[in-house]
């Protein structure tokens, strides 16, 4: 499978986007796929890759969708970054919604370790971070992306 985000400002229009790229995908490319919403994330399954004009016209990024276990978490951003190259300076940027176990510095901190096992040379930048994971922690479910500047 394969998993996309698209990052949205507001929840507006997020169905009438999902259906778009859905019908786009099976029309142009016969590619079957679906669409969940979580919060103003549009979270996209295909079942074969998304060509690369569809993920430039909509700025899909690769994502996954996990539970929110600390090590269920840990394994997919592992499994998210494990075809990146050259990363030098790297955050962990966590957003959290509902009750949990840990606090959002907390589960930065703890998956760092995710990055380090695969990158061993890479270094913390906080403030400028040239690769950025983002975790977004929404009740029981875990939305994992990157950015790449």
């Amino acid at each position: 499978m394969n998993n996309y985000v698209l990052v949205h400002k507001s929840r507006k229009n997020l169905k009438k986007i999902g259906r778009k790229i859905v019908l786009e995908l099976y029309k142009n490319e016969n590619v079957l796929s679906k669409y969940q919403i979580f919060n103003k994330y549009l979270y996209i399954t295909s079942v074969e890759a998304a060509p690369e004009e569809v993920k430039l016209k909509y700025k899909l990024i690769k994502a996954k969708l996990c539970e929110t276990k600390i090590e269920a978490i840990y394994d997919n951003i592992k499994n998210l970054i494990s075809s990146e190259d050259n990363i030098q300076t790297f955050a962990i940027k966590v957003e959290r919604k509902g009750e949990h176990k840990f606090t959002s510095t907390e589960l930065a901190r703890e998956l760092a370790g995710s990055v380090f096992e695969l990158f061993p040379d890479v270094s913390v930048d906080l403030t400028n971070a040239k690769f950025k994971i983002h975790v977004k922690v929404l009740n029981n479910k875990s939305l994992l992306y990157t950015e790449k500047e």
